[in-house]
């Protein structure tokens, strides 16, 4: 903290507004406060089954790298013992854990919308940037038999995603078509691919299903990209979710599930507006 103090005391304002300038990572966002807040109030009215939280800008040290396999090089981390937010579906994990922790029995249902910060290259395309705003769910509780808790939370997420595009085609001027989720698994979870690509069927009966193998070491066996066409053609995978053991890991207790799911709800405004991603 004293050389945070001596770094700060020796900055000049024109150091300020060079970094201002220059930095990614504290530069406004491209997306309007007035668009980003309606789609905000969009998604929290679509999760009505959720319960809201507002998390903090931070999170302990450690919350995605400890729990899953990625590196905490891609988090912004403080001298206090914490990080930046990267990425909600982990805070999120860590609530769940917290609660049942104090209940084992009841499951937990989680969503929330936050500004997170991620220091790996950005992708390129219009819309992608340091930070962004992700809308996440999670579907957290004991397992069931023949996966019914993974798939009742796979089939809820996705319906309320779909609802989202819904309200937003009416409201907002969304122009998309042909849904479709590509269902991503491997040999820890056989059964649970088709269990939840019947589901999903059953659930919106216009989504192309597609089965695919599972190629990341990131998700817990299963992960279904959700997606629709643009008005140029091209399929936009904006919804990204998992199962993951990291609730489990939290809790100490195997039997607990973990579900989660986030978009990127600054991409959706390009679907109204017409404008290329790419």
């Amino acid at each position: 903290m004293s050389l945070a103090r001596d770094q700060a005391a020796s900055r000049r304002p024109s150091d300020l507004i060079a970094q201002w300038m220059a930095d990614a990572t504290v530069q406004p966002s491209q997306t309007d406060l007035r668009t980003s807040t309606a789609y905000d109030a969009l998604a929290l009215a679509a999760a009505a089954d959720y319960e809201a939280i507002l998390l903090s800008p931070v999170a302990p040290i450690g919350t995605n790298s400890v729990v899953a396999p990625t590196s905490q090089d891609r988090t912004l981390t403080t001298i206090r013992g914490s990080e930046v937010v990267s990425d909600p579906t982990n805070v999120l994990a860590l609530e769940c854990a917290r609660r049942l922790l104090l209940d084992p029995r009841r499951p937990v249902r989680l969503c929330t919308a936050h500004q997170v910060v991620r220091m790996q290259p950005v992708p390129p395309g219009l819309g992608h940037t340091r930070h962004f705003r992700l809308f996440s769910l999670a579907d957290a509780g004991p397992g069931l038999p023949d996966d019914g808790f993974e798939v009742n939370a796979i089939v809820a997420q996705l319906a309320a995603y779909r609802r989202i595009l819904d309200v937003a085609t009416r409201t907002n001027g969304l122009v998309w078509d042909r849904p479709v989720a590509s269902v991503h698994t491997d040999d820890r979870l056989p059964a649970l691919a088709d269990r939840a690509a019947a589901a999903l069927v059953a659930d919106q009966s216009d989504v192309e299903v597609r089965l695919l193998p599972l190629e990341s070491a990131y998700y817990g066996g299963l992960r279904v990209l959700f997606g629709v066409h643009s008005q140029d053609g091209v399929l936009r995978e904006w919804i990204d979710l998992g199962v993951f053991d990291w609730v489990a890991q939290l809790t100490s207790n195997r039997r607990q599930r973990f579900v989660a799911s986030a978009i990127g709800l600054q991409l959706l405004p390009l679907l109204a507006s017409g404008v290329p991603e790419n």
